[in-house]
């Protein structure tokens, strides 16, 4: 399940729990990495998550470093610079449209 897995991820990686969820894609849509690979991912934004204390542990593979406070014209020059991969920059492209589909942001 797409929903379950994303919510430990959010814990696990960003030390963050519940809020307010939005699928990215469609219903029923992963997507895949890439036409080689057979890995693929749902994306999702979540709005006011709250702070975890005791956040499950990282992957043993895993050196996440947590940036809060990153805005939006910030976030598009790291990924116009190439300081994103494809699917952190595609996620975020897409997270940012649903901030201002929803009125969050505007221009």
């Amino acid at each position: 399940d797409p929903t379950t897995a994303a919510k430990l991820e959010l814990e696990e990686e960003c030390h963050l729990r519940g809020g307010t969820w939005y699928r990215l894609v469609n219903e029923h849509v992963s997507v895949p990495i890439d036409k080689y690979d057979t890995t693929e991912i749902t994306a999702f934004l979540v709005v006011d998550a709250e702070r975890v204390q005791n956040p499950r542990a990282l992957d043993l593979e895993e050196d996440i470093d947590i940036v809060p406070g990153v805005d939006i014209a910030t976030i598009k020059s790291l990924i116009l610079s190439g300081h994103f991969n494809i699917v952190g920059g595609w996620t975020c492209m897409l997270a940012i449209a649903k901030l201002e589909e929803l009125g969050e942001i505007t221009h």
